[in-house]
């Protein structure tokens, strides 16, 4: 299930979405394209089926758009703004332990 990290929070427009991860004290915005993928996330806790929610309208190639949606979802868990509760944190290395 995908959901907000801890310390995360966003404010969904028109134009896109704003995320603030406290923790880092950064702010990401999101244009509507990585929005619409953001709000599937964060209010189903899943992106399934949301590429051809999109493709088939619009006439695109839902391989293609699955691919984009799969990239956007593996760059906001990498900025550590969405986590995946399914799938157990990396584990993080200490600066003391080399």
């Amino acid at each position: 299930m995908l959901t907000p990290a801890p310390g995360v929070h966003y404010a969904i427009t028109l134009d896109g979405t704003a995320v603030l991860d406290t923790m880092a004290g950064k702010w990401l915005m999101l244009d509507a394209s990585a929005a619409m993928v953001w709000r599937a996330a964060v209010t189903t806790g899943s992106v399934a089926g949301l590429a051809d929610r999109i493709a088939i309208p619009a006439g695109l190639d839902p391989a293609a758009v699955r691919d984009a949606v799969h990239d956007c979802v593996a760059s906001l868990l990498e900025r550590g703004v969405l986590v995946d509760t399914a799938r157990p944190p990396a584990p993080r290395r200490r600066w003391w332990r080399r």
